[in-house]
């Protein structure tokens, strides 16, 4: 785990990761709306009303009237977004392939036997197993309300 928290401090300096997670779901889904965006990646209205304006403003996404729903806009990639991603995806795999260059054949595939294990089974598990109370983002803990049973323990 140090190696990941490492690697994720080196690089949040260099880029903003949310908002690059932003645009790689953009890219999959478009059009998309923001509140599908929200709910994909757990952010707040808020934070991802920030993102895209970032993102619309650096002219990697372009927003469009949604058809079937006046009140929001759908968004989507725009060539320079995708250049972007493509460039950030590109800058990883390259780190990645100096970490594991060294790395003998058989640690190379049993890493790869693992890491899709890993997947598969983070994608069965999905939503359905709530944080305990009180943990995880913020902005997602429960609120305590006095002379609730949170409040008592």
């Amino acid at each position: 785990m140090e190696l990941i928290d490492r690697g994720h401090r080196q690089i949040s300096r260099h880029l903003d990761l949310t908002r690059i997670q932003v645009l790689a779901t953009v890219a999959a889904r478009e059009p998309v709306r923001p509140s599908a965006i929200a709910a994909e990646l757990g952010l707040t209205a808020s934070a991802t009303s920030r993102h895209l304006t970032a993102l619309e403003r650096a002219e990697q996404i372009v927003v469009e009237p949604d058809p079937d729903d006046s009140r929001t806009f759908l968004v989507r990639q725009t060539g320079p977004g995708r250049a972007e991603l493509d460039s950030t995806i590109e800058a990883g795999a390259a780190v990645f392939a100096e970490v594991i260059a060294d790395w003998p054949e058989a640690d190379l595939t049993a890493a790869l036997t693992l890491v899709t294990r890993l997947n598969q089974a983070w994608a069965q598990r999905g939503d359905t197993a709530a944080a305990p109370p009180g943990t995880g983002p913020r902005w997602r803990r429960a609120r305590r309300v006095p002379g609730s049973e949170e409040e008592e323990r």
